[in-house]
């Protein structure tokens, strides 16, 4: 029986795992953290629980299709709940916009919002661009196993709007400007600015507001606790709290994992589920991968980062799942970030409270998870004066606690983000789409130097977010799948 070794257990390496060992190969993952799901980790307190990874969830059949694949039911794992109108934008002036998956709902609230039937009228048609660009990607970006050109490929690329930008694409479509600021931060779903990155990521508009919004009962986390529990049904093994220090590497080949620097493990082929542009490079010698040398700021561009808050409060907000307090100058915002690499002066703030969907989240009271973007490099600000700015503003838009009130406080930056996930300069999603190298032509999920080495995460092909990252791990387990025999 062939044995694979899976470094990581983020969604990637888990839904590996999952497919490789439901086709009888015999699975180890290692893991350097407690948890299973690496960015997507719980943080559990008395009367609060908190999902540092995704809040949102999209396209729920990629999930429920890791499971289903393996033999077993999808709602013996884990249960995804759609919420319909499940984001509200607030403005400075006053004015909100609540996104809706359905169509007349979100017709109704752009009417409501602008007084007027031209950007109501132009809704319907964006929708349907966004599904249509959704549909080539589908089916011509996230079915591949990576982004190699060929002429069919390149027809389909031109007609994703590659060349003008996502805030261009939205100018097209709509007047008011809240329309396009709320829609713009679908950007940084992918790390990246909506006055550079391509307009095809207009794609992620469909996935909201047409396919919907997802959560999962028990917070977010009980996916790759449901990915970690079918793969230990199926034998796989786990080493949480380990950490791999090297790939041992001969002619070419991978032939084990080193351990916490001493134990060594044999192995027929290795699932690297981690930061690729920071852990290939630490864990294989240059001279072994001379198609990978290490990345620097200079050779590729990192997307934003995060700075976070955990507030769990004894009482509730009223707020919705998703809000978003967006700035009054969202093209300074991201300036600051990308080009002057600093934390921006006034942030747009994304509050999550699922304790609004599934009171099991904060029994106690509500359970803000509190994201801004920040930048992505090695130093650090005074997190205690940031985070009073980030309250001050919230106080503006109605949002304020006491600190009577607070029963769970935590704050995550982007050096943590780099020392516990090894995160490439602190970016969330690796690279940033920025450039069109970045947004169509991440790393393939099979290394070009050593032929038995494959690749999941956000840095590979087909991309950040949890959809795309537990793709990866399927097209590598698929890869292996073809290339190695279950026996010799």
């Amino acid at each position: 029986m062939k044995h694979i070794a899976i470094i990581g257990a983020g969604l990637g390496g888990l839904s590996a795992a999952v497919t490789l060992a439901a086709r009888g190969y015999d699975v180890t993952v290692i893991e350097k953290n407690e948890h299973v799901g690496g960015k997507l980790m719980p943080i559990i307190t008395d009367g609060h629980r908190f999902d540092f990874g995704p809040n949102t969830i999209t396209m729920p059949d990629v999930f429920r299709s890791v499971i289903r694949n393996s033999g077993a039911n999808p709602d013996d794992y884990f249960e995804l709940i759609k919420l319909e109108s499940h984001t509200v934008n607030h403005f400075s002036d006053g004015s909100t916009f609540t996104f809706d998956s359905d169509r007349e709902k979100m017709e109704a609230e752009v009417r409501r919002l602008t007084g007027n039937k031209a950007d109501k009228n132009q809704l319907a048609s964006y929708l349907d661009e966004a599904e249509k660009l959704f549909e080539i990607a589908n089916n011509r970006f996230f079915t591949r196993m990576d982004s190699k050109i060929d002429t069919g490929l390149w027809a389909d690329m031109m007609k994703v709007h590659p060349l003008k930008s996502l805030h261009a694409l939205h100018k097209k479509y709509f007047k008011d400007p809240r329309i396009i600021q709320a829609l713009d931060r679908y950007a940084t779903y992918i790390g990246s600015s909506p006055y550079v990155t391509p307009g095809t990521f207009a794609l992620i508009s469909h996935l909201e507001l047409n396919d919907g919004v997802y959560f999962a009962k028990g917070g977010n986390w009980t996916i790759a606790k449901g990915f970690a529990k079918r793969a230990s049904e199926l034998g796989v093994e786990f080493r949480l709290g380990h950490e791999v220090t090297k790939i041992e590497v001969t002619n070419g080949k991978a032939h084990a994992v080193v351990i916490d620097h001493e134990e060594v493990m044999s192995c027929d082929a290795v699932l690297l589920n981690g930061e690729l542009l920071t852990q290939y490079p630490r864990l294989v010698d240059a001279m072994d991968r001379p198609s990978f040398p290490a990345p620097t700021r200079d050779t590729i561009e990192p997307s934003v980062s995060a700075f976070v808050i955990m507030v769990g409060l004894n009482k509730r907000l009223n707020l919705a799942h998703h809000n978003v307090y967006f700035s009054d100058d969202y093209e300074a915002e991201f300036r600051a970030l990308f080009e002057e690499e600093r934390y921006a002066d006034e942030p747009t703030i994304y509050i999550s409270n699922s304790a609004h969907t599934d009171p099991s989240m904060g029994e106690a009271g509500d359970n803000l998870f509190i994201l801004v973007n920040a930048p992505a490099h090695m130093t650090d600000i005074d997190a205690e004066t940031y985070e009073h700015l980030i309250r001050r503003r919230l106080r503006t838009f109605g949002v304020d606690w006491e600190d009577s009130d607070v029963l769970f406080h935590r704050r995550v930056t982007p050096l943590d983000l780099t020392r516990d996930f090894y995160a490439y300069y602190g970016a969330l999603y690796g690279t940033s789409a920025n450039s069109k190298k970045g947004a169509f032509f991440r790393p393939s999920a099979r290394s070009e130097d050593v032929s038995n080495i494959w690749f999941a995460g956000g840095s590979t092909h087909p991309g950040g977010g949890s959809p795309m990252v537990t793709l990866s791990g399927q097209f590598a387990a698929r890869s292996m799948l073809e290339d190695i025999p279950l026996t010799i």
